[in-house]
């Protein structure tokens, strides 16, 4: 466990881990190329790691290449038949539709949170592109058989996750047909479809792409790539919140602006809330200071919530955070890890219809905070606690599946007691 020490706040100067929502697609991406694809700065986590190591499996060849790695080999030779994903839902979702491209059965399965995960949708798409697969409960473990993805068009009227589009716009490579995809009303998280898509048009395949039709032409790839992983807008977040609540300077190193990440959003809600944020060739500036609340839609930007409640623990009048409900399905039930660990630090919440509402208070009081082994948790509350004493984290490994280096950064810390092993 790490104990959080609410040290006097200093200015800081950050490097950020590299985006681990693009490294996850080019690693697919590289895996259905017959060329070579060069990576620069690859965010080497727990869950990317899991990625890599499931393309091998599947008969991709990776090799450390200077500045990042070499994909070599295509996926297609099977090495064995079992893929372990972890919690990864990112993983999962990216890789079960690349099965039916496999020359023998390959079984998904992860930990026990995973398995719990809704996958139904995804497995019913593959299931009408002829691809074969076996599952309990429509969730995790799943057996994938060799056949055939035969494309064309699909419809869905609901979906949970746009993890499930971007899916289909990779596996699109190699089905028979080209893939149109025509997506619901209110689609959550579009941008990450957009990332997507612009990805894909960078490394020069076609796919066209508006709020409600996704095409993505068929063919595999086999052209040589290069291409440099940009820093994590997600991971910049709780940067960003540690700046806001203690009023001190942070500059993030070596940022892409504009992004391909829609988390760059972070940017225009500091600026809501108060804070100066200065763009330069190199990196970005921010100023903390709070003088508004947050009334935010986050249906585009999950991720960001985990900080954003931590940010509206100090604000001078309650936040709403709206359409936060798919946040149930992640890594943790995120609503419940959220609001049990602000009741925990003395503070006060409600979440009715999708929206989750906090009410800041004149004094807090520390406490364990549980991580439910979700990174984005532990890291949103360490940031807390440089606010509130005697917060301590209890499982503050989990910020490996994103962000490995966050306690080297985040010096405000010490060890205490035993740390608790991860299932």
């Amino acid at each position: 466990m790490h104990r959080i020490i609410p040290d006097k706040a200093e200015d800081h100067e950050i490097n950020l881990p590299s985006s681990k929502s693009i490294t996850h697609r080019l690693f697919i991406l590289a895996g259905l190329n017959h060329g070579q694809t060069r990576i620069q700065n690859p965010l080497l986590s727990d869950d990317t790691l899991l990625t890599r190591k499931a393309l091998e499996t599947m008969g991709a060849v990776f090799e450390e290449a200077e500045g990042g790695l070499l994909v070599s080999k295509a996926i297609g030779r099977v090495q064995g038949n079992e893929i372990y994903l972890g919690n990864s839902g990112s993983s999962a979702r990216f890789l079960i539709p690349l099965g039916t491209f496999l020359d023998k059965p390959v079984r998904f399965y992860g930990t026990d949170r995973l398995h719990r995960r809704p996958f139904t949708e995804l497995l019913s798409a593959i299931q009408t592109f002829g691809h074969k697969v076996e599952a309990t409960q429509n969730s995790l473990p799943v057996w994938s058989f060799p056949g055939h993805s035969s494309g064309g068009s699909i419809s869905f009227p609901i979906l949970p996750s746009s993890q499930i589009v971007t899916a289909l716009m990779m596996a699109a490579l190699r089905m028979q047909k080209n893939l149109t995809i025509r997506l619901p009303k209110g689609m959550p998280s579009l941008p990450y479809i957009r990332m997507t898509a612009n990805l894909m048009k960078r490394l020069r395949l076609n796919v066209t792409y508006s709020a409600n039709l996704i095409h993505v032409e068929c063919g595999e790839p086999r052209m040589d790539w290069m291409l440099s992983v940009e820093k994590d807008f997600s991971a910049a977040s709780y940067w960003v919140v540690y700046a806001l609540i203690n009023g001190v300077n942070i500059t993030l190193k070596n940022m892409n602006v504009p992004s391909l990440q829609g988390d760059e959003e972070i940017l225009r809600v500091a600026e809501l809330t108060g804070a100066d944020v200065m763009l330069y060739k190199d990196r970005i500036e921010i100023t903390g200071r709070i003088s508004k609340s947050l009334d935010l839609n986050c249906e585009d930007t999950p991720d960001l919530v985990p900080a954003l409640s931590v940010l509206a623990l100090f604000c001078k009048a309650p936040s709403r955070l709206r359409k936060v409900r798919l946040l149930e399905y992640k890594e943790s039930n995120r609503i419940d890890a959220i609001r049990e660990n602000i009741d925990t630090l003395g503070g006060r919440s409600a979440y009715k219809d999708g929206q989750l509402t906090i009410y800041p208070q004149k004094k807090y009081h520390g406490g364990v905070v549980k991580a439910f082994n979700d990174h984005r948790i532990a890291m949103s509350f360490a940031v807390a606690g440089t606010r509130i004493p005697d917060v301590v984290i209890d499982e503050p490994e989990c910020v490996e599946k994103s962000y490995p280096d966050f306690w080297q950064d985040f010096k405000y810390w010490k060890k205490t007691g035993k740390t608790k092993k991860r299932k």
